[in-house]
């Protein structure tokens, strides 16, 4: 039987491999939802792109501090969700015309720390 310290261990490496990423744009498939898991460090995917038109996001907190996911273009909120607690998600449904635009958690200094990314939104 494994020890919890080691068990804790096992746990944390095999969500920094599935949260790692390779830095790649990931496309939404054509159901339009797209799936971020955010980090105190790291949102993945953290480069995305999707055609213009309505887009399902569903963020996963895996840290352990509290986050949130704003997108904005231009210092111009185009959605938000509200504070996702530890193990807790949210959901919003946002309409989207071309463009490029921030994605990030703004609680604190989540941004500083790496929890950022971009969404370009095509024609």
């Amino acid at each position: 039987m494994m020890r919890p310290r080691a068990l804790k261990l096992l746990l944390v490496a095999a969500l920094a491999a599935a949260l790692g990423g390779c830095g790649k744009t990931q496309g939404v498939a054509g159901d339009r939802s797209l799936h971020i898991a955010i980090t105190e460090y790291r949102l993945r995917p953290d480069n995305i792109r999707v055609q213009a038109g309505y887009l399902d996001i569903s963020v996963r907190n895996y840290g352990r501090l509290t986050h949130n996911l704003v997108i904005s273009s231009h210092g111009v909120t185009a959605g938000s969700t509200k504070p996702i607690w530890p193990g807790q998600h949210a959901e919003m449904t946002v309409s989207l015309p071309p463009g490029t635009y921030s994605l990030a958690s703004t609680m604190l200094s989540d941004q500083a720390l790496g929890a950022y990314g971009t969404l370009t939104v095509t024609r």
